[in-house]
């Protein structure tokens, strides 16, 4: 019968660690050997060593770390004595012959715990309680912790309480030393650290709110003391409301909801209950909104629910400080902009420990700046016949300044220029009555910047 001995950390049976596992199968032919592992479980770096059982045992080879399939494809060697460095599963092959050749076939597992040193947190209530946390057991799994508070006291942790509470006599810095242990082998690692119960813990602080889109905003959290924080939520004037978030790390941003029809704003409580007053300062979200009129983008800003936390407000135009807002001017007309390119407004509120960014809008420039021929009417035929009625070539409308009008005739040669004495083109050229046709033009027209438009195109002229 195959000798197998497993020491694991785990309840995984053998052989459900590799694919194609033939440890426990014995082809036909062979027959099975057996041996035995000093040290076979133990913390990394472990160094093992085989001895051999069988009497009757020949040219003895091992596989330290058989991972399935044909175990003639391996490399072996005859080397008794092998250092792992790396924590894991580790299965060990030994391939023998008898006296007669009958080849035989034997398994064992090693198992090289992990030896990272514990990480903990320590929170100091105010009556003196230490309330201690493993924080990075996910990684270490050990089956125990030995709490060393410093002061003689100790307490002992499995892997289903991670939380050990302390009361100290007195209020003189402490040297807390947690030691972590693996079953069977008891090795592991410890970590200190110094705690002074003079100091109590800091709130959480809100450091920004930044709006990413209409929908979707993000806080980016500093907590000094890793304290489990709950993220609570006002909407306008309303009671705050808990969000159900937890966060726990030193810095963390987390993603929450916004809307910039309505204002929210949001607060952190300590969730453990030494520590239950403790709650961050308050950031509330803010938005801008952009009116379009025909000749300004006017950018208005929603008045922040907080005025006295606010110690300034920016609004960026193209990401370059445009306008300082006061609280008494919510809104500013913008009547530049450059055609076919976006411009893009932000706010930007600063409080004492905060900083709190809108939503960010792009709208093209003013109607105004890019389409100065909108109100411009050039007729595209003329009947000069004395009538009374459409007898001149005469551009209209509202633009700035008097427009320079050109005549050209079939052959590009100008028959008529318009000037402030002579604003429209009667039909005659040189005194005489030009010929009924086709004629081009050409419209210059400059807007309120000092920017010119051309407009070029056909008039008939009809006898």
């Amino acid at each position: 019968m195959l000798f197998l001995t497993i020491a694991l950390t785990t309840s995984l049976a053998f052989g459900q660690q590799i694919v194609d596992n033939q440890c426990n199968i014995i082809p036909g032919g062979w027959a099975t050997g057996e041996f035995n592992i000093l040290n076979e479980v133990g913390c990394a770096p472990l160094q093992v060593r085989i001895s051999n059982k069988q009497i009757i045992s020949y040219k003895n080879s091992y596989i330290f770390d058989y991972k399935g399939g044909n175990p003639d494809t391996y490399k072996t060697t005859t080397d008794s004595i092998f250092p792992y460095t790396k924590p894991g599963l580790y299965y060990v092959m030994k391939l023998s012959e008898t006296a007669t050749g009958v080849r035989q076939r034997a398994c064992r597992v090693v198992t090289v715990q992990n030896p990272t040193p514990p990480t903990f947190r320590v929170l100091i209530c105010s009556n003196g309680t230490a309330n201690l946390t493993i924080t990075n057991h996910a990684v270490t799994e050990y089956e125990a912790y030995d709490v060393d508070w410093g002061d003689g006291q100790f307490t002992i942790l499995n892997k289903l309480n991670l939380l050990a509470t302390h009361k100290y006599t007195d209020k003189t810095s402490k040297l807390i030393t947690v030691y972590g242990r693996h079953r069977i082998s008891n090795c592991g690692g410890k970590s200190s650290q110094t705690i002074s119960l003079d100091s109590e813990a800091k709130p959480a602080i809100i450091s920004k709110l930044e709006m990413l889109d209409a929908t979707t905003g993000e806080l980016t959290v500093t907590n000094p003391n890793q304290l489990e924080l709950e993220i609570f939520r006002q909407e306008g004037g309303g009671g705050f409301s808990t969000l159900g978030t937890v966060v726990k790390n030193v810095e963390e941003k987390v993603k929450v909801l916004v809307d910039t029809n309505k204002i929210f704003c949001y607060k952190l409580k300590a969730r453990d209950s030494c520590v239950a007053s403790l709650e961050s300062n308050v950031l509330c979200s803010s938005f801008i909104k952009i009116t379009k009129e025909a000749d300004a983008n006017v950018v208005s800003i929603v008045p922040y629910l907080y005025p006295s936390d606010v110690k300034g407000m920016t609004v960026t135009r193209n990401d370059e400080n445009w306008w300082n807002p006061t609280f008494s001017q919510w809104f500013k007309p913008d009547n530049e902009g450059n055609c076919g390119t976006k411009t893009c407004y932000r706010l930007q509120i600063n409080t004492k420990d905060a900083t709190i960014l809108s939503n960010k809008l792009c709208t093209d420039a003013p109607a105004s700046l890019c389409n100065p021929f909108g109100s411009l009417f050039v007729p595209d035929a003329f009947t000069p016949n004395g009538d009374g009625a459409n007898d001149f070539f005469e551009v209209k409308g509202e633009i700035e300044g008097e427009p320079q009008v050109m005549i050209y005739d079939r052959w590009g040669s100008v028959v008529f220029r318009n000037s402030v004495n002579v604003r429209f083109w009667n039909g005659m050229i040189n005194g005489s009555p030009a010929p009924a046709g086709a004629y081009l033009y050409r419209i210059n027209v400059t807007d309120k910047i000092g920017r010119t438009f051309i407009k070029r195109g056909t008039v008939s002229l009809l006898r």
